[in-house]
């Protein structure tokens, strides 16, 4: 255990967390940022570019950018809103879905082999402390 502070030594931690998961994603050519967006785009069909900003916690101008690569590759699609037109909706492609189904079982695959180094109530209870960490944590 370390003796850095909480706050610093958790950021470590959840930066090489993140790095262990994208080098895996990445072995495919998708990034963790990259299978997040598809996820939500494909579990929120259609959301707008300021939902997915929200939810991945990314400026426009990087979302922007990282749709944009998708887009060339295929993986998503953009719509002008029908009652908006300001407003631009985000879909899924076929191609999308297939790239998602694989990283999906590599997410999973991860995932099973934490819980199986930890077990399923500590992996459980590591997300209740984070998720209460966040909580108490003044904004």
């Amino acid at each position: 255990m370390s003796d850095k502070p909480l706050n610093e030594y958790l950021a470590h931690l959840l930066v090489q967390a993140n790095r262990h998961v994208n080098r895996q994603l990445s072995m495919d050519g998708i990034t963790l940022e990259h299978w997040r967006a598809l996820k939500f785009i494909s579990d929120f069909d259609g959301p707008t570019m300021r939902q997915l900003s929200e939810e991945l916690m990314q400026n426009m101008p990087t979302l922007t950018k990282m749709l944009d690569k998708m887009v060339a590759e295929a993986l998503v699609y953009r719509v002008p809103d029908e009652i908006d037109r300001r407003k631009v909706r985000l879909y899924i492609s076929d191609k999308g879905r297939s790239v998602l189904r694989d990283q999906n079982s590599l997410v999973t695959a991860n995932q099973g082999k934490m819980e199986n180094a930890y077990g399923t109530a500590e992996a459980q209870m590591l997300k209740e402390m984070l998720e209460q960490f966040i909580k108490s944590t003044p904004q």
